[in-house]
C-alpha cells in the first residue's frame, strides 16, 4: 500500500509512506479492537450475565418493566391487566414449571416451618367453610352379584375369563349414581411343600385387568374376555379377585365391593366354559403401605407446594428379587380435570424408598378450595416394560378425614409446610 502526496501534479518519492506485513496485520488488529468493544457494551447493556454489568453506566432497568400482575398459569383462571382482581376465563394457560425454585419467594430468610401433624390432630378437624367434606364421599354398597365365567385350555396353556355382567345392584342411597366397571385380580401364591391346612396368603399380585366403564349404568353388562397364560401344574397356586369399582365426579377409584375365587377349590374340567354367580361383598381394606406428604401455600405468589417425603411399607412387586421399584405420580385435579401431572424418581430395590422431591403449582387464592391431588405410588416393571399401581391416595378438602385435616391445617397454617402421613387404597 503506498500513500503518496501531489504537489503541482507531481509525485514526491520522499513522501511516500511504504507499510510492512506488521504494520497491516497492527492496523486489523485495532479495527477488530473495536468491534469488539462496540459488541460488548452492547451486550453489558442488554444482560446482567457479562461482568462489567455492575459497572456500566446504561444498565437496562429490568426490574421496573416487571408487572405486578401475576404471570396466568391456574388453567381455570385468567388474570387481567386492566383491573386489580382476577377474572373467569375459558382460556387454559400452561401451569408453572415443576420444581420450581422458591427460597425467593419466601417472606422471611429462614424458609417454611415444618408441621407434622399427629394423628390426633388428624382425627379431630376443625370446620372448613364452603366444603363439602363427609367421610363417605361416595356411594355404599348394599348388595350386587357379578356373573362371570372361567375356562383353561391346557393345550394353549391359558385360563381364559369372560365377565358378563353385575346383578341385583343396590345402593345405600337410592339417589346415587355410579359409573361402575369391573377389576379382576390374579394373585399367584408361592409354592409352598407343607400347607399344613393353611390358606394361600393374597400378597403376591400377578396380572390385573379391568372392564370398560359403564356410564351411569344401574345392572351393567361386560361380556369382556381376558386370558392369562399359566401352566397346568400352576393353576392351582392362583386366587381370583374380582372387584367392583365406581369413576365418580372427582375422577376418583372407588372400590365398592369384591368377591375372592380359589382357582384350586373350582376343579375346572377340561375345554369347559363354566359360568359362575357370586355375591359380592364390602370391600376388606388391604394394607398396601403409607406416603408421607407435605403442603404448603403462599398467598403472595399465589403458589401451592407438594412434598413428596416418603413412601413406607410397600409390598414386594418383583417376585425374582423380592423388592420393589417405586415412584409417585401426583396430579393436580380440579373438578374432575387434570390440570397437571408430576412425577418423583424411581427408587430401585426399596419398600421404604425416601424422595424429599418439592413441586409446584400455580393455584390463585380464591381456587384453593376447588383443587385437590391424586398422589398415586406405582411400580415401574423394568423388565416387562409395563408399570403397575401399587396404591393411591386423595388429598383435597373433599374427601377423607385424614385428607380433609391435612388441607385445612395446611390453609390455616400457610407459609409453613404440613406435613402428615396418608394410608393407601387400591
Amino acid at each position: 500500500m503506498i500513500f503518496a502526496s501531489i504537489a503541482d501534479g507531481q509525485i514526491h518519492d520522499s513522501e511516500i509512506l511504504r507499510l510492512d506485513v506488521w504494520d497491516k496485520l497492527a492496523i486489523l488488529a485495532a479495527v477488530g479492537l473495536f468491534f469488539a468493544l462496540v459488541l460488548l457494551c452492547m451486550v453489558c447493556v442488554l444482560s446482567p450475565f457479562c461482568w462489567l454489568y455492575k459497572i456500566c453506566p446504561f444498565q437496562y432497568d429490568k426490574e421496573s418493566q416487571v408487572s405486578p400482575y401475576p404471570v396466568p398459569g391456574y388453567g381455570a383462571t385468567q388474570y387481567d391487566v386492566t383491573k386489580d382482581r382476577p377474572v373467569k376465563g375459558k382460556r387454559r394457560g400452561r401451569l408453572g414449571s415443576i420444581k420450581e425454585d422458591y427460597s425467593s419467594e419466601w417472606s422471611d430468610s429462614s424458609g417454611p416451618t415444618i408441621i407434622e401433624m399427629t394423628k390426633t390432630s388428624v382425627r379431630s378437624p376443625p370446620s372448613f367453610p364452603d366444603s363439602m367434606f363427609t367421610d363417605q364421599a361416595h356411594a355404599i354398597l348394599r348388595s350386587a352379584d357379578i356373573e362371570f365365567s372361567l375356562k383353561y385350555d391346557k393345550f394353549e396353556g391359558k385360563l381364559f375369563l369372560k365377565i358378563i355382567q353385575i346383578k341385583n345392584l343396590f345402593l345405600q342411597d337410592i339417589n346415587a349414581v355410579i359409573s361402575p366397571y369391573v377389576r379382576a385380580r390374579f394373585y399367584r401364591a408361592p409354592k409352598q411343600l407343607f400347607s399344613f391346612g393353611k390358606e394361600y396368603v393374597i400378597n403376591n399380585l400377578d396380572v390385573e385387568v379391568q372392564t370398560k366403564m359403564q356410564k351411569a349404568s344401574e345392572n351393567p353388562v361386560f361380556n369382556e374376555n381376558f386370558q392369562l397364560v399359566v401352566d397346568q401344574r400352576d393353576l392351582p397356586l392362583y386366587t381370583l379377585r374380582l372387584q367392583l369399582c365406581d369413576f365418580d365426579k372427582f375422577s376418583r377409584h372407588i372400590l365398592l365391593g369384591e368377591t375372592t375365587v380359589i382357582v384350586k377349590k373350582l376343579d375346572l374340567p377340561d375345554e369347559t366354559e363354566v359360568t359362575y354367580t357370586e355375591r359380592m361383598e364390602l370391600p376388606v381394606e388391604e394394607d398396601l403401605g403409607e406416603i408421607c406428604l407435605g403442603m404448603n401455600y403462599l398467598p403472595t405468589a399465589e403458589k401451592l407446594y407438594l412434598t413428596v417425603v416418603r413412601v413406607r411399607g410397600l409390598k414386594a412387586m418383583n417376585r425374582t428379587t423380592n423388592t420393589t421399584d417405586a415412584y409417585v405420580k401426583v396430579v393436580l385435579m380440579h373438578d374432575g380435570r387434570q390440570l397437571k401431572k408430576v412425577k418423583t424418581v424411581v427408587k430401585r430395590s426399596d419398600l421404604n424408598p425416601e424422595y424429599d422431591e418439592t413441586f409446584a403449582f400455580d393455584v390463585p387464592s380464591q381456587e384453593l378450595n376447588n383443587v385437590y391431588f391424586c398422589a398415586a405410588v406405582i411400580h415401574a416393571n423394568k423388565e416387562q416394560r409395563q408399570h403397575r399401581l401399587i396404591g393411591r391416595m386423595y388429598l383435597g378438602p373433599s374427601f377423607s378425614t385424614d385428607a380433609h385435616a391435612h388441607w385445612v391445617q395446611m390453609t390455616q397454617n400457610q407459609r409453613k409446610q404440613v406435613t402428615c402421613w396418608h394410608k393407601l387404597h387400591c
